[in-house]
């Protein structure tokens, strides 16, 4: 992906959360941090977390050569160690459903609210199954109907994905079928899904409130160093 499309895509997640400056940004499943780096870029305080040790030392090194102080973490990302402090997590570019089980995509939603402050917001942003399903034969290889996967990435329809977001805690807000804005269809390329946890969780209380012992959140920076 170009520098452009990136940019792009950064102008479309800042629009569709309204990201003030200097928010708290974690991004899940940060790879090698091209995305990570474009948010730090424009002020927030971004984390980059992922599971992929040799993805977090390039993200470091694009980071350091910008001067640039981000925080990359190598941890899973049914474990995100923070609580009620981060103000905006994105899961950007097919990141979300590359965990073994549904159950595992479950628990990295559940990790990804609790984080998030109460009327935080969460943006994930993946392929279009329907479009997906519609467009390759049952003999081509790639994508597996009976598991809904794709090179082994599973791929979840608008109201599978929302299912997941009401089990962990989180409420659907809005969907859109690209980065320009455009309308999610069954031919839209993508599907951008926008969540919040609630300010009220009474609902949740009982699940919430089982898990306190994490540490506290390190300080996140996206400034340039002078």
């Amino acid at each position: 992906m170009t520098k452009k499309e990136i940019k792009m895509q950064i102008d479309g997640v800042e629009r569709f959360m309204g990201l003030e400056p200097r928010s708290r940004v974690l991004d899940l499943g940060c790879g090698s941090g091209r995305r990570t780096i474009e948010l730090a870029r424009r002020g927030h305080r971004v984390l980059g977390m992922d599971p992929d040790a040799g993805a977090l030392a390039d993200a470091r090194a694009l980071a350091q050569g910008e001067k640039l102080n981000i925080h990359f973490m190598k941890a899973d990302t049914r474990g995100v160690p923070y609580r009620s402090e981060i103000d905006a997590v994105v899961s950007l570019e097919g990141a979300f459903g590359r965990l073994p089980s549904d159950r595992d995509d479950q628990s990295c939603l559940e990790s990804a609210r609790k984080a998030l402050k109460p009327g935080g917001l969460l943006l994930i942003d993946t392929l279009n199954k329907e479009r997906l399903m519609r467009g390759f034969a049952p003999s081509e290889t790639g994508f597996d109907f009976e598991r809904g996967r794709l090179d082994n990435r599973r791929v979840y329809a608008l109201t599978e994905l929302k299912t997941q977001l009401e089990r962990a805690g989180l409420v659907y807000r809005r969907s859109w079928g690209g980065f320009d804005g455009c309308a999610y269809g069954m031919d839209s390329a993508r599907m951008i899904v926008l969540a919040e946890r609630p300010r009220d969780e009474r609902g949740f209380a009982r699940r919430a409130g089982a898990d306190n012992n994490f540490p506290t959140a390190i300080r996140i920076k996206g400034r340039r160093k002078k």
